[in-house]
């Protein structure tokens, strides 16, 4: 099923959503270091542009999954270089990202990407049965009104002709036969 510009927009701006906000709320969270603005409307265009040209169709659940990793995985990367290197000094003072932390942080990366794109799957794949059922339906009720209501051209129907009179066709159905088969003897 392909969409319009403004459904795949939609579908596009909702995946980069979901993703660069989930990220850098996990960012913010475990590291205490504010991400620069930049970097969050950065990770936004690039994610919601690669997102536009993967929504000409309906995705499966593995793709969405595997996709949302993918991103998870390079926003970790983007978010972690942006926190140490800010273009504006910190808010407050800033926790260096390595060994555990950074690994920590990579983990709750991957859950949240897990997390994230069985929900998007899910929630495309609903949207998606949604849209068929309402485009169904529409189109039912479309073809009924614009069938027209009696055909140009009727057939002609022509007469059945039998060779056995009518009387006997009549009542044949009731017809109830008591006793036993002819031809057969009763002893």
């Amino acid at each position: 099923m392909r969409q319009a510009w403004g459904f795949r927009a939609a579908r596009a701006a909702m995946f980069a959503a979901t993703c660069v906000l989930l990220a850098a709320l996990g960012h913010v969270l475990m590291s205490g270091t504010p991400i620069p603005g930049w970097a969050i409307v950065l990770a936004f265009a690039v994610v919601g542009t690669a997102a536009w040209f993967v929504t000409d169709c309906e995705r499966g659940i593995p793709f969405v999954l595997v996709s949302t990793v993918m991103v998870q995985a390079m926003l970790h990367t983007v978010f972690t270089t942006a926190q140490a290197h800010p273009v504006t000094p910190p808010m407050t003072p800033g926790h260096e990202m390595t060994g555990t932390s950074s690994y920590g942080m990579l983990a709750v990366h991957l859950v949240a990407a897990l997390l994230s794109g069985l929900w998007l799957a899910y929630g495309e794949r609903a949207v998606f049965t949604v849209l068929r059922s309402v485009a169904t339906r529409l189109l039912v009720s479309l073809r009924l009104i614009a069938q027209p209501l009696f055909t140009p051209h009727q057939p002609r129907i022509q007469q059945h002709y039998s060779p056995r009179p009518l009387r006997l066709f009549l009542l044949v159905h009731a017809i109830i036969s008591r006793g036993p088969p002819r031809g057969v003897p009763v002893n």
